[in-house]
């Protein structure tokens, strides 16, 4: 028997304080105390100073009104209070059972001398009661007419007593299928059926384990005898296990047969039932967490395989189940009997019958309790889990489920049997702060092992395209399975999306090599869109807004055909009566439009010359032959292979085989189209988003772009010369597309806000130019030059040479403000990227690395000279720079580096310095 101490949810913490005041001085008045002070009280909590009546003896009395067990740190604390305050005597009073270690520390207890053991005085439940039916507070349990308003002994739970501001009440579940599914209500001080409504709604309104389940089976309208046949009994839920796929390219969860890796998490769980088996672990909850699509429902699926095998079927049971089939609280009950009554069918226990009396504390059922024992006799344990339990917190019709998910937590986590409760839950899922599931984990995190999924390693992305090869008799290039590799990221539900594109291009005779470029996954969910008739996305929408969906409602809704079509296509899910979206991704995508990002991890084989000279030689209309390459750029075919997959990556070219050709929506590749192109993909690559992270405007050396390369590549087992390449390709590569600055031999992390145009002009030809920055003309003749230029359309280079011009042209080409060969036109893209002319020039020079370092001297040293800043860059640069040529170049790059300190300074672009060049009319 259990006492619950209730209130309605809008009452105050002192309603129910009093309450369990008036609970404990009814048992006190029924031993002979009052209450002379009251030391203490809370909504849950009450700590009394008591008197005898007769005898004077002043006892110390605690009262706990919670759900939870008691443990035996609230023993040794009602102990220590009294001794420490030499009270004669200390109670507890609970309306909660003792769990394991307390229901010891109380039979330690009792086996010390008497004198000391009538210290302390325990009353559990079941003893409250007895004193209260004792002391004719209240009755004895009407039993035997619970009985015949329910036929049968058979169909009678668990009784209840609750205390409330309506007044005290005898509650008892009735049974259906094994399960409680409703309650009959009996005045606690009389024994009388309650049977008028006004006082069941009362007590329905009441925050206790009643208000879940129906509370009208007496109602007056019909005879008590009649009751049972004409209840509004809840009908007894329908258990979901979770599905699997029918073949490899079933968006449901794979088969067990194709599921790869994961054999740590799946090794780690099957070594947590052993340890159950063997009582090594007080463990008896887990977790399987991670974000959507790393296939948490396949492992669980797995793992319910491996258990019928020929190792573990005597020794393991798992039985999965689907959360989303839940429509109220008798579904996790139902799930829990479900289980249990499937593990005798496949010889685990003994054969007995199973009654599931009391929601709240479902293993201490009298005849599960005794069921459980037999396991652990038999060394056999249970294993029941809840696929998706985030949905019982995204609905708040559900969330009474949740309630009943908690209760079967609480109890699995005391009793701790043979029998162990998973959950897979999706943590990409917001759970605020106030929200029961919030608290749930926190109380549990001490009682529950967590393993959480991460993204495929190489190796499993590798086994799970060989499983697609094997499925569709097709060996694929190794090209293909490069691409579709490292296309996926690592994520299961991606890899399998892009093995399914395959399967359908080979099924529509389009050939398995003609592949996507550019991983797009918003485009991927509009093509099974695209497919759809209007009525069939209406139904689709609607399905994902109310997901889980009622299939009666939908088929009302939106008819059978359609839904039936949506089924056959794959793209809704039927567990139960109720309907699914087949991935959580898809469903979001479907609500808001929007699809998720992915991170980029995409380690370029080649340099960005490498990129420029094999893509400025392909054309939209037609691919080219990698041979035709290879003979064109006098290169190896294998070098124009690699630069190929490169370019695929990063979107640039679409790939057929050893065949390239440019990407759709790229006209041309000039070098700075492609670096724009990179640009928008190294913004997320992930390298770039980790190092803007936490290092954003600060300096980091190659080392810690290194550290931070392997942090976002766990799984990769490169050597260290090999990461030191990749980290140093990367770092040039974010230079170049201007998310990085180099300084010497470190990296400045900083937005440049478009391309670095002076690196990239460093690889025009392939050919490296000078490093050093030696500035060989004056800010104002670069922007003369380039005004000119830019007024009269096209100059050549001898009109530009006579006109004396031809140091400010090799800046102006330096920075990719011009281009051409021979005659030379403005790169109009380049400067608008800067809003005008000046600011072009400004903006270019300040991304020199030379100056750069020229101004951190200037900072030092307001009154160098241009000598000494010609003599520092010389060493700086280890050039053999003459005495003239120090005094030369440490003038013009004195000139530069102030005409930036000013506009630094001033927040804007001060008049370029120089002397004017006076030109012929």
């Amino acid at each position: 028997m259990r006492i619950e101490v209730a209130c309605q949810k809008a009452d105050t913490t002192k309603a129910k304080g009093d309450l369990l005041e008036k609970l404990a001085k009814d048992l006190l008045s029924a031993q002979g105390y009052e209450v002379i002070e009251e030391v203490r009280i809370t909504s849950a909590e009450l700590d009394l100073l008591c008197k005898h009546k007769v005898n004077g003896k002043q006892i110390y009395v605690e009262c706990k009104a919670q759900k939870d067990k008691i443990d035996s740190e609230i023993l040794r604390k009602l102990l220590g209070t009294v001794d420490l305050h030499d009270y004669s005597e200390g109670w507890l009073i609970s309306t909660a059972e003792f769990g394991k270690e307390a229901k010891g520390f109380v039979e330690l207890w009792k086996s010390k001398p008497i004198e000391k053991s009538q210290k302390l005085s325990f009353y559990t439940p079941e003893k409250v009661i007895e004193s209260l039916i004792n002391a004719s507070v209240i009755v004895n349990p009407p039993k035997e007419h619970a009985k015949q308003l329910l036929v049968s002994l058979d169909n009678v739970g668990t009784w209840l007593l609750v205390i409330s501001k309506f007044g005290s009440f005898w509650a008892v579940f009735s049974l259906s299928a094994g399960v409680p599914n409703g309650a009959l209500i009996y005045s606690a001080k009389t024994g009388e059926h309650i049977s008028d409504n006004d006082t069941l709604k009362n007590i329905s309104s009441l925050e206790t384990s009643l208000n879940q389940y129906d509370l009208f089976i007496g109602e007056k309208s019909q005879l008590d005898i009649d009751f049972v046949t004409t209840s509004k009994n809840v009908p007894f839920p329908q258990v979901v296990e979770i599905q699997i796929g029918d073949s490899w390219n079933d968006y449901r969860p794979a088969r067990p047969k194709d599921f790869v890796g994961r054999d740590d998490i799946q090794k780690d769980i099957l070594n947590l039932l052993s340890r159950i088996s063997d009582k090594t672990t007080e463990t008896r909850i887990f977790a399987v967490t991670g974000n959507s699509g790393l296939g948490k429902s396949s492992l669980l699926a797995k793992l319910r395989d491996r258990s019928r095998n020929k190792h573990y079927k005597n020794k393991y049971f798992v039985f999965a189940v689907d959360i989303r089939g839940a429509k109220n609280p008798a579904y996790i009950n139902a799930s829990l009997l479900k289980c249990l009554q499937e593990a005798q069918a496949n010889g685990f226990g003994d054969a007995m019958p199973l009654q599931l009396t009391d929601p709240e504390a479902p293993l201490s059922s009298e005849s599960i309790t005794s069921y459980l024992e037999t396991l652990r006799k038999k060394d056999q344990v249970l294993c029941l889990v809840f696929d998706q339990f985030e949905e019982l917190y995204s609905k708040p019709e559900l969330f009474s489920v949740f309630h009943a998910a908690k209760s079967l937590m609480i109890d699995v986590a005391g009793c701790k049997t043979n029998f162990a409760l998973g959950f897979a839950w999706k943590t990409d899922s917001t759970t605020h702060q106030d929200h029961p599931a919030y608290h749930m984990w926190h109380e549990l995190s001490d009682y529950r092992k967590v393993y959480k999924l991460d993204v495929f390693d190489s190796g499993e992305i590798s086994k799970a395209i060989t499983i697609f090869e094997k499925e569709i008799g097709k060996k694929l290039p190794n090209e293909l399975r490069h691409q579709i590799g490292y296309s996926c990221q690592g994520f299961p539900w991606l890899l399998k999306k892009l093995c399914i594109n395959v399967y359908e291009n080979l099924q529509k005779g389009e050939g398995s090599t003609s592949v996507f470029g550019e991983i797009d996954v918003k485009r991927l969910f509009e093509s099974d869109l695209d497919e759809l008739s209007p009525s069939e996305l209406t139904c689709l929408k609607l399905i994902a807004s109310k997901a889980p969906a009622d299939w009666s409602e939908i088929i009302e809704i939106s008819g059978l055909a359609d839904l039936n079509r949506l089924v056959h296509k794959r793209l809704v899910i039927k567990s139960g009566d109720r309907l699914n979206i087949y991935w959580d991704i898809f469903r979001d995508f479907i609500l808001t439009g929007s699809a998720p990002i992915l991170p980029f991890n995409y380690i370029p084989t080649t340099d960005f010359s490498s990129f420029l000279n094999v893509s400025q030689i392909l054309n939209k209309s037609s691919f080219l032959n990698s041979k035709d390459i290879s003979y064109e750029l006098s290169i190896k075919e294998g070098t124009v292979l690699n630069v190929g997959a490169d370019l695929v990556m990063f979107g640039v070219a679409d790939r057929n085989g050893a065949a390239f050709r440019l990407a759709n929506g790229i006209e041309s590749c000039s070098s700075q189209e492609l670096l724009q192109k990179l640009r928008d993909k190294f913004g997320r690559h992930s390298l770039k988003i980790e190092l803007y992270k936490k290092y954003l405007g600060k300096k980091i050396s190659s080392n810690v772009i290194q550290s931070t390369l392997k942090q976002i590549l766990p799984k990769v087992d490169y050597g260290d010369k090999t990461w030191a390449t990749y980290a140093n390709r990367l770092a040039k590569f974010l230079a170049l597309t201007g998310y990085l600055m180099q300084a010497e031999k470190e990296w400045i992390v900083q937005d440049n806000g478009s391309p670095a145009t002076n690196i990239a002009n460093s690889h025009l030809t392939g050919k490296r130019k000078g490093i050093v920055f030696t500035g060989c003309a004056s800010p104002s003749k670069v922007v003369e030059l380039l005004m000119h230029i830019d007024k009269t359309g096209d100059l050549n280079i001898n009109e530009i040479k006579k006109m004396g011009y031809r140091n400010a042209l090799t800046i102006l080409s330096r920075f990719n403000l011009v281009v051409g060969e021979g005659t030379y036109h403005t790169n109009t893209q380049q400067i608008n990227n800067f809003g005008d002319i000046v600011s072009a020039v400004w903006g270019c020079s300040k991304d020199e690395p030379t100056l750069t370092q020229c101004l951190k001297k200037l900072e030092l040293d307001e009154d160098i000279t241009g000598l000494e800043m010609g003599i520092y860059i010389s060493a700086l640069y280890s050039l053999n720079w003459s005495e003239a040529s120090r005094q030369r170049s440490g003038n013009s790059l004195r000139q530069w580096s102030i005409w930036l300190a000013d506009g630094l300074k001033m927040a804007g672009i001060p008049t370029p310095p120089g002397r004017a060049k006076k030109t012929k009319p």
